[in-house]
């Protein structure tokens, strides 16, 4: 019988260090094959640590693919995440996070020649209405910090547009009830910088046209001022 015992105690220690050894690589899976699923953007990333004794998640070198339809690969470059987390929150229907810490290197904004925003994507990430009550978020502390951000058009008649800027933001907010306001805040202003706006609700699907427009009719009032100039 004590053999039977320390039999299934060691059985018991190693189905427990066999899933803490697994864990890393279970959620790293499931992060990369449910955006990948979601939205069509690939991910890769170098490290994913999940604290065993403590409430912490930790993510390094954290790579955002553009989705099909996009020459341009990389969407984001965020060399760190990390997630505090209240644990027992979660049991309660309450998404409760002590602390986000968020590093972005760099950003690609990135204009197809079908009008395409690649930002887009990212709206499909995002909690849809109608599917009942979403849990209860609240971030104690979140901070944000983006590098260079770089935007790509590939605009009709006029060919590539290219710019790259610093936006100089690193910002730390308190008592956090809607992430995706925040997010949608801050990438209301790189693209009010480039010259797109309406991010904030997704609400760009008639941007490219617009972009477009602006473009054409640059073009036409040009010609329009040389045949003057000319005719005289």
């Amino acid at each position: 019988m004590k053999k039977i015992l320390i039999g299934i105690f060691l059985a018991v220690v190693l189905l427990f260090v066999v899933l803490a050894a697994a864990r890393n690589f279970i959620v790293k899976t499931a992060i990369t094959k449910g955006i990948e699923a979601l939205a069509g953007l690939k991910v890769e990333m170098r490290k994913v640590d999940i604290g065993l004794l403590s409430p912490v998640v930790l993510i390094e070198q954290l790579k955002v693919y553009n989705p099909d339809g996009f020459k341009d690969r990389l969407m984001a470059d965020i060399p760190l995440v990390y997630v505090d987390y209240d644990l027992w929150g979660f049991f309660k229907g309450r998404a409760h996070f002590n602390k986000i810490k968020i590093e972005i290197d760099e950003l690609s904004v990135v204009l197809n020649e079908k009008g395409k925003l690649n930002f887009n994507s990212l709206a499909m990430l995002m909690p849809k209405s109608g599917g009942g009550k979403p849990p209860e978020v609240k971030i104690d502390e979140l901070y944000l910090k983006i590098g260079k951000v770089g935007y790509k058009g590939y605009l009709p008649a006029v060919g590539i547009r290219q710019m790259e800027f610093n936006p100089n933001i690193e910002e730390t907010f308190k008592d956090v009830t809607d992430p995706s306001r925040v997010a949608g805040d801050i990438l209301q202003k790189i693209l009010s910088r480039i010259g797109i706006s309406g991010f904030a609700e997704f609400d760009i699907a008639g941007q490219a046209d617009k972009i477009k427009s602006s473009v054409m009719e640059t073009i036409d009032k040009t010609k329009e001022d040389l045949k003057n100039i000319f005719s005289k």
